[in-house]
C-alpha cells in the first residue's frame, strides 16, 4: 500500500529544440523541460524515483551548448532543488530512503545517488547491460557525462551489494516496473496504486502531448517502443506523469504540496 506520493522539481533542462520532444515535428520551436524526483511511502519504507542532477554540470552543458548551438539548452539546479534539501524540508534525510528506482540511467537521475548510503538501488536489467556494461560505441555522449566518475566509484565500490537488476515485476510491495525502452535501454514505467488510482511515471513521454497525441519523443532509440508504451499506459494507468513536463507542477498540484 502506498501511503504517500510526492512530486519534486529537482532541476531545469532549459529549452530544447522541438524535434527533440516531438518526432520529426516542430523544428522551428523550443520547449522547456524540467527534471523531477518522486517520493513514495510504502509498507517497505520510503521509495525514491531518481535522485537528481550532480553538482558539476560543466561537461553536460558544454555538450549541450555545442549540440544545440545555443545557451538556451542548459542544465541548472538550485540549492533548494537538491534532493537532500527537499527531504530535509520533509523532516527526512537520505538514510531514511530504503529503495531507489532509476529510470533512465543518466546523470540527471543518478547524479546524487552517492548520498544514499542505505537504500537498495533498482536498475533495468536490459539497461544495465546496454547503458552500463556495454554502451554502444556509436553513443553520442561521453561516458563521463551520463555516468559521472564519482557515481561509477560509488556504484562499483560502496553500493555494489545493494544493486538490484529488475525486469517486469513488482520490485517493492505495491510498486511495479515495466521495461519501456523508447528513450533509453534503461527506461522503465513505474506503476503503483495511490488513493484508488493507478499512477504511471514514464520517461518515454517527455511532455503530456507525447502521450495524449501519440507522438513519439524526438530522440527515441525506438519510436515503436514509445507507441507500445503509450498504448500500455492507456490500458493500465488512471494517471500518467510524463518525466519532464513543466506542467506537472500545475497538473498534479495535489502531489506537489
Amino acid at each position: 500500500m502506498i501511503k504517500l506520493f510526492k512530486v519534486f522539481k529537482v532541476g531545469d533542462h532549459g529549452d530544447v529544440p522541438g524535434a527533440e520532444v516531438y518526432w520529426m515535428r516542430d523544428f522551428d520551436k523550443w520547449y522547456r523541460l524540467y527534471f523531477y524526483s518522486f517520493l513514495l511511502e510504502s509498507d517497505d519504507g520510503y521509495v525514491l524515483i531518481n535522485t537528481g542532477l550532480p553538482d558539476d554540470l560543466s561537461l553536460r552543458n558544454e555538450f549541450l551548448r555545442n549540440w544545440a548551438k545555443s545557451d538556451r539548452c542548459k542544465f541548472t539546479v538550485r540549492e533548494e532543488e537538491k534532493i537532500e534539501n527537499i527531504l530535509r524540508r520533509l523532516n527526512l534525510n537520505t538514510d531514511d530512503i530504503s529503495h531507489i528506482i532509476i529510470t533512465p540511467f543518466q546523470d540527471y537521475t543518478i547524479g546524487r545517488l552517492h548520498l544514499f548510503k542505505r537504500a537498495f538501488i533498482y536498475f533495468s536489467k536490459t539497461g544495465w547491460y546496454h547503458d552500463v556494461v556495454n554502451p554502444s560505441p556509436s553513443s553520442f555522449l561521453n561516458r563521463d557525462i551520463y555516468f559521472p566518475k564519482h557515481i561509477r566509484n560509488y556504484i562499483f565500490e560502496e553500493a555494489w551489494n545493494r544493486i538490484r537488476l529488475v525486469e517486469d515485476e513488482e520490485v517493492i510491495k505495491g510498486v511495479e516496473i515495466k521495461w519501456s525502452g523508447c528513450h533509453h535501454r534503461s527506461s522503465m514505467v513505474v506503476k503503483f496504486f495511490y488513493n484508488g488510482k493507478r499512477v504511471c511515471i514514464s520517461d518515454s513521454a517527455f511532455l503530456m502531448g507525447n502521450f495524449e497525441q501519440n507522438i513519439p519523443i524526438g530522440i527515441a532509440e525506438d519510436i515503436y517502443e514509445c507507441l507500445r508504451t503509450y498504448d500500455y499506459m492507456r490500458r493500465e494507468c488512471n494517471i500518467v506523469i510524463p518525466a519532464y513536463d513543466p506542467e506537472n507542477l500545475n497538473r498534479f498540484k495535489e502531489f506537489t504540496k
